[in-house]
């Protein structure tokens, strides 16, 4: 193990390093030094022997007399920690190609919400943050999932700044962030048949290449009630007599779930004609015709293009996945059966998964008053 630098600590919440014996202050930008004339960044303030509170002392009155501008110290933290980050994710990038390829998409997808978190604070020193200044930046996506996300990756920060006594509190965590909506929207047995009929024939009236592809891949999002990134995936070793084994995308790296889904009679069916539907070998259930999986965006597109030949709106791939959930409960299975099903990993989970599409219906049957006399 490499021995541990003494010559450059820093004093806590400050630019203040300890160098050759002395208290030295480091500037976010150039200062003119009135002793040498020079623009410098490194300012001695005294000796170590002096004290702490006689550096603070010394800098305050150096900060008096000069006009600092420039960023303050989060970017430099900011940037420590999504060096950490970024490198734990290449780390565990998935070695099959295309999980890898999604795996990449969502690390820059990532790094675009991070850059604009260092955008917006790259003026505040750490220990000016306070719980308002969060608030006043998630605020921008007040209902919305992004001001979640930001909030989350907020709190992350702080609390690794907390670790390394950089700050004494975490400012997000006295921050509330509206959840969004729960989705409603509850797909009927007649808007999916109508959706896949309309697969078959393009706009021009003719075939279409994709689509039968493409009701198959309907079909199994229903039957295996899994996510869409998971079917989309799936592959031919993971289908066997006892079942269809899934490790959920999602969850893969957290709890680790998994699950293994019988294969019911329709299921067996849709499954021999996705076999029929193949003009190249490929190890991927569902795929284009040049045997690769295909991508969320491009077999959304597709989808989104039938539901306006069929004149359905408001739905999506993801609702068939919750009219499946809906349909098993309704079917008679308990919600534990489901939980497992689902592989969710809270109970409450599932339970808001189906209550926010199920509509209670009361036994209630009033008669208008009618009088005694």
């Amino acid at each position: 193990m490499n021995r541990r630098r003494q010559n450059c600590r820093t004093l806590t919440g400050s630019r203040i390093y300890i160098r050759r014996g002395k208290y030295s202050y480091f500037s976010p930008e150039p200062i003119i030094n009135k002793k040498t004339g020079k623009a410098v960044q490194w300012h001695v303030l005294c000796p170590v022997e002096d004290g702490e509170l006689k550096a603070r002392q010394v800098l305050a009155e150096l900060l008096k007399t000069v006009d600092v501008k420039g960023p303050g110290d989060f970017c430099i933290w900011f940037n420590k920690w999504r060096t950490n980050i970024m490198l734990k994710r290449t780390q565990e990038t998935p070695k099959d190609p295309a999980r890898a390829a999604i795996w990449e998409k969502g690390s820059k997808g990532l790094l675009s919400v991070l850059g604009v978190i260092e955008h917006s604070f790259s003026d505040f020193n750490l220990v000016q943050i306070t719980p308002a200044d969060v608030a006043e930046f998630v605020d921008q996506w007040e209902g919305k999932r992004s001001a979640q996300s930001y909030k989350g990756h907020l709190s992350k920060f702080f609390s690794w700044c907390c670790r390394r006594r950089l700050m004494n509190t975490n400012p997000a965590n006295d921050v509330t962030v509206e959840a969004p909506k729960k989705r409603e929207t509850y797909m009927t047995d007649e808007q999916y048949s109508a959706i896949q009929k309309a697969l078959l024939v393009g706009n021009d009236g003719k075939p279409t290449r994709a689509g039968p592809m493409v009701q198959v891949y309907m079909d199994l999002l229903y039957l295996l009630y899994q996510r869409g990134t998971d079917v989309r995936l799936l592959k031919w070793d993971q289908v066997a007599d006892t079942g269809i084994l899934f490790r959920p995308t999602k969850t893969e790296k957290s709890s680790g779930a998994r699950v293994l889904v019988p294969i019911g009679e329709d299921t067996r069916k849709v499954l021999e004609r996705a076999k029929s539907l193949r003009r190249m070998a490929s190890v991927y259930v569902i795929h284009t015709e040049r045997g690769q999986p295909y991508t969320a965006h491009g077999i959304g597109s597709i989808f989104e293009r039938a539901c306006e030949r069929a004149g359905v709106e408001g739905v999506t791939l993801k609702d068939i996945r919750a009219k499946a959930a809906t349909d098993a409960k309704k079917a008679g299975y308990e919600e534990r059966q489901l939980q497992t099903a689902l592989a969710h990993t809270d109970p409450g989970t599932t339970r808001v998964y189906l209550r926010s599409r199920e509509i209670p219906v009361s036994e209630v049957v009033l008669r208008l008053p009618q009088s005694k006399k």
